[in-house]
């Protein structure tokens, strides 16, 4: 199920508060916050957004829609918020073929498959995404990287 974009801007407001607060791991191990500067304005910018790990890297998934991941391109300095720590990274919007960002995607649905929503995919309970669905939307698929935090 997809949440109304209205309500993003209260839900977004409470996950900064909660993960910076002591309750983190209430959303933590799936949520981050990332901050950075706007690259026109130099304006401070945090948004909570969800991710994966996968060995050495942090993967954060969005939509073109959303555009805070625009101040990214060809990398920038991030402070990422994950379990409670903080620490300051590069990040950057991924730009691999398709084939390499496909399987990203499709790791990222098999952990969160109720978000296919938010990439345009229609939800079928209890079966799988078809593989064809997922290449259609793939190139409007945004996914930002950076590293994993030092353990």
């Amino acid at each position: 199920m997809r949440i109304p974009d209205a309500f993003f801007p209260l839900i977004n407001f409470m996950m900064k508060l909660l993960l910076r607060s002591p309750l983190h791991f209430i959303f933590s191990s799936n949520v981050l916050l990332i901050s950075f500067k706007g690259r026109r304005s130099g304006k401070q910018y945090t948004t909570p957004v969800r991710y994966i790990r996968d060995d050495t890297v942090v993967r954060m998934f969005s939509s073109p829609g959303a555009k805070w991941w625009l101040n990214l391109r060809g990398g920038a300095s991030v402070t990422l918020c994950v379990k409670g720590h903080s620490y300051t990274t590069q990040a950057r919007v991924n730009e691999e073929p398709m084939a390499a960002k496909l399987e990203k995607f499709v790791a990222y649905l098999k952990q969160f498959p109720g978000d296919g929503a938010y990439h345009g995919l229609r939800i079928r309970r209890g079966k799988p995404l078809p593989h064809t669905e997922i290449k259609a939307v793939l190139p409007e698929v945004v996914i930002v990287e950076a590293s994993s935090p030092p353990d």
